[in-house]
């Protein structure tokens, strides 16, 4: 396991949260055998699993914090964000970010070369993107002259609410969503894996079309932004997400909005689903009767949680069925298919366990000693079974607290002596030897004994 999670290595071409996952699945694997890391050496780990392309990205982290020290969370994020700085500039469509942004007087003042050059370079960005408002080629919706002309009437409404300390509102068309947004979390909240809990919602919303299991492309209507700008609904479907707590979380309506920077989670919707919210003291958790299903934190004005995708079903059928595994004290297999079959584990319709390594360790049978031996020597005194015993708890009446055995292996005969002390063992030793080969004209050829202290030394100076 060690050795797997040291040599991942993040595939060139695939997403980045698919190589976060399998990272983060591998370190659970060493977490539950006991081999953990501190956290900034697994953001270390983490930098260090990505490829050579990757070099300045590794090297900016690195000298970007304090002694070096990266938490696995920030190496998360920064992997995240890198991935979307490149698919921006590998690409020659422009995504418009329609969470408007506060802007200070300095940033209104710009110098007329500075405009010119800006106004050339947007030319030619925008050649070939498609205006969201009017549909015309060349242009982007801030730069929209029908957009400009129907909203100027209504930017005496918004001037103040646009002042207001970085607040944003975000609307949809036909009551669809109502939802706060601050402007600390627009930032923070394009880690794909972060999660907006909105009370206000009444929908589920995500720019990500790699994140639905299932998916229905279409027109759904637009969500209109705080900048008055309009964001196409482009399709709907169900999302699948592994919570922080290790349970799946199953998202269905999801709205598809490839312009949002959030992914939104409706408090409305999760209770129509059955769900329980609990909010309080600056903590969100979610629950299904009383299993906890996933945990938030509030930042700012707003609730959030941290959540994967789990883009792999058989991936994320094992994972679930090996959870409720351990979950119920490694139970059969058979066993875990009647309580699915009853709706007992939650998110869990099918079993499909993988070999698991502490059943096998804790359910295996020591093989039995063998009682007899399969054949007895046939001649006497070709072997001898000794040992002592002892010390007695109370003296014999010439004062012995031990007695050493000899036992011929062929007839079975036994000799007994008696011992006031362990290092009479020779003796009695050198007696029976002298007794047994004059009695039976025979040889004694091996002792066996059981190595003990009495036996060394002494005796196997005598027996050479």
């Amino acid at each position: 396991l060690l050795k797997n999670f040291v040599e991942l290595k993040y595939k060139e071409g695939t997403p980045i949260s698919n190589h976060l996952s399998e990272f983060q699945g591998r370190y659970d694997q060493l977490a539950g055998v006991g081999i953990k890391f501190d956290d900034d050496l697994l953001g270390l780990f983490l930098l260090n699993s990505l490829p050579d392309s990757w070099e300045t990205f590794r090297v900016s982290m690195i000298s970007a914090t304090p002694n070096g020290d990266i938490s696995l969370q920030m190496a998360k994020r920064g992997a995240l964000n890198e991935e979307m700085r490149r698919k921006t500039r590998g690409t020659s469509s422009y995504s418009e970010v329609l969470v408007t942004e506060n802007m200070g007087r300095s940033q209104k003042k710009e110098q007329k070369s500075g405009r010119d050059k800006s106004r050339s370079k947007s030319i030619s960005r925008y050649k070939n993107v498609e205006c969201h408002y009017c549909h015309k080629i060349g242009h982007i919706q801030k730069n929209c002259f029908l957009w400009k002309k129907e909203s100027k009437d209504k930017k005496g409404k918004h001037r103040e609410r646009d002042h207001n300390d970085g607040d944003r509102v975000t609307t949809a068309t036909c009551g669809d969503l109502v939802c706060l947004r601050d402007y600390d979390i627009v930032n923070l909240v394009s880690d794909e894996s972060m999660w907006i809990v909105d009370s206000g919602a009444t929908l589920h919303v995500t720019s990500r079309k790699e994140f639905f299991t299932s998916y229905t492309s279409g027109d759904f209507g637009v969500l209109k932004m705080g900048n008055d700008g309009v964001s196409k609904v482009i399709g709907v479907g169900d999302v699948c997400l592994q919570t922080n707590m290790g349970m799946q979380l199953l998202l269905k309506g999801v709205k598809h909005v490839p312009d949002v920077r959030f992914n939104l989670i409706s408090v409305q919707v999760l209770d129509d689903g059955g769900y329980d919210n609990h909010f309080g003291s600056g903590k969100w958790k979610l629950t299904k009767g009383n299993l906890i299903v996933a945990k938030g934190e509030k930042n700012s004005k707003l609730y959030w949680t941290k959540a994967l995708v789990a883009k792999d079903s058989v991936n994320a059928m094992y994972m679930e069925s090996s959870l409720w595994h351990r979950r119920l004290g490694h139970i059969s297999e058979k066993g875990m298919n009647c309580l699915a079959k009853k709706d007992m584990l939650l998110g869990l319709k099918n079993v499909e366990l993988e070999k698991c390594s502490h059943c096998m360790a804790g359910k295996q049978a020591r093989v039995s000693f063998k009682k007899y031996p399969p054949s007895r020597k046939s001649e006497l005194l070709e072997l001898v079974h000794s040992d002592v015993c002892g010390p007695l708890k109370v003296k014999s009446f010439n004062g012995a607290l031990y007695f050493v055995t000899f036992i011929d292996d062929c007839s079975r005969k036994l000799w007994v002596y008696a011992l006031k002390t362990k290092d009479q063992v020779l003796e009695k030793f050198k007696e029976f030897h002298a007794l047994v080969e004059r009695q039976s004209g025979k040889k004694l050829k091996c002792i066996r004994t059981d190595n003990g202290g009495e036996y060394c030394g002494p005796v196997d100076v005598y027996c050479k």
